[in-house]
């Protein structure tokens, strides 16, 4: 276990898949929807993607996410001087035809921003690539349920969907430098902030946790701040009022929420509440209604 898998699950994070056709002719595909977490994934043939003034080629089991949607095409590679048909991907292969399975991933939790704002602009991984070696498996089965049809396969890929983003994730978030997540796969510092996940409502002075990673306090204080970008009272704060979200979304009372991440006081909760999110606990507590 890992801070990694708390962040995860606090997400709660879900796929829906809005496109799986094969598309042939002259055909394009734009965004959409602007700022939406997506992916398109090429379930056979290829095409081009436009994007940021670049092309990019795409090929069968290549993938391309977007952290939020930029404005973007997709076109066939050659030109072709035939009307646009879109089939099922289900059904008889079309001529010259390009798979193309899409995407959305909704976020019930507002700390998926945290998770958005680390990461480029897009990503892609290539079917043969290196760092393909994670997702290729799953995007094998992502692959095949996507091209039959059957009770419950729509769920199946939905759920496989999810798990080929948090892989896709990972894998960018294994490069950042600075932020919460690095100090998630720090050797020393993420044990340290597991064993702080594991019990939020204890007063976690820094003595304490230095203690968890076996150094001293201003080491400590030295590592957190140069490897998360922030101090451990600010990760401390953040990540409580985190868990207060999901707290009060599953409709849990306000002073109940508090004590649960380590505050004696309502008044005092309510006001930490209201700096990380510009919105007050009680509104977040009725939209769990």
């Amino acid at each position: 276990m890992s801070p990694f898998d708390d962040y995860f699950r606090l997400l709660q994070l879900s796929c829906t898949v809005y496109h799986n056709q094969q598309v042939c002719g002259d055909w394009v595909l734009t965004e959409h929807r602007i700022g939406q977490t997506c992916f398109h994934l090429v379930t056979f043939g290829q095409c081009n993607l436009e994007v940021n003034g670049q092309q990019e080629l795409l090929e069968a089991g290549d993938i391309v996410l977007f952290p939020r949607e930029l404005p973007h095409r997709l076109r066939p590679v050659r030109p072709s001087a035939a009307h646009m048909q879109q089939q099922p991907v289900t059904a008889a292969r079309l001529p010259e035809s390009t798979g193309l399975l899409c995407a959305e991933i909704q976020f019930e939790h507002a700390a998926s921003t945290t998770l958005l704002d680390t990461m480029p602009d897009y990503l892609i991984i290539r079917a043969d690539s290196t760092e393909a070696g994670d997702v290729r498996p799953v995007l094998t089965e992502l692959l095949r349920h996507s091209l039959v049809s059957g009770p419950g396969g729509a769920v199946i890929v939905d759920r496989l969907g999810e798990v080929v983003f948090m892989l896709m994730v990972r894998q960018a978030l294994e490069q950042t430098q600075t932020d919460v997540f690095a100090a998630y796969l720090h050797p020393v510092l993420g044990p340290a902030l597991y064993a702080f996940h594991q019990s939020p409502d204890q007063a976690w002075t820094l003595a304490e946790i230095a203690t968890q990673a076996h150094v001293s306090r201003a080491s400590y204080a030295r590592l957190f701040k140069r490897v998360s970008g922030k101090t451990w009272n600010e990760y401390q704060r953040w990540w409580r009022m985190q868990l207060a979200w999901l707290l009060l979304m599953k409709g849990d009372s306000v002073m109940s929420t508090a004590l649960t991440v380590g505050y004696q006081s309502e008044a005092a909760f309510s006001r930490a509440f209201k700096h990380q999110f510009s919105i007050s606990a009680g509104e977040i507590r009725r939209r769990s209604k």
